[in-house]
């Protein structure tokens, strides 16, 4: 009797263990320092957009699931709170809003890592993790 209640009130402990675990992603952080090289200037209207996603099936349908935005060109940009093991970037150039949907036609535009016509996955192997890179105006939306 005594051995059943043992069991039972181990199973309920792990149980409620496992809830936990599974209610509480290990959150986590992707800084970019991204630097634009095409023609315009950043500064307060034409900014760097860098959109995050969690899938390189990158077309006109995908919902990133996060963006941001930095004025200053060469700027370290932070995305928090990333519950995805692998993510995708996308960065685009501009004085467009970002909250309204993907970069107007003609925006320069660029994956992370530039040239390459693939989306480059980013291992978000550690509680933060940080790459740079540059892009130009070399690619842009069509």
């Amino acid at each position: 009797m005594i051995r059943a209640r043992w069991f039972a009130l181990l199973t309920i402990v792990l149980g409620m263990v496992a809830i936990a675990f599974a209610q509480d992603p290990v959150s986590k952080t992707l800084e970019a320092k991204v630097t634009y090289n095409g023609a315009g200037e950043v500064d307060s209207t034409h900014a760097i957009h860098i959109y995050l996603f969690d899938t390189p099936d990158i077309s006109s349908g995908a919902m990133p699931i996060g963006w941001n935005s930095s004025y200053k060109n060469g700027a370290a940009v932070t995305m928090s709170g990333i519950s995805a093991s692998t993510v995708y970037l996308v960065v685009a150039y501009g004085d467009y809003d970002v909250t309204t949907g993907p970069p107007p036609s003609g925006t320069p535009v660029s994956f992370y890592l530039p040239g390459n016509p693939y989306p480059t996955p980013i291992e978000m192997d550690k509680a933060k993790v940080e790459i740079a890179f540059e892009f130009d105006d070399s690619a842009k939306m069509p």
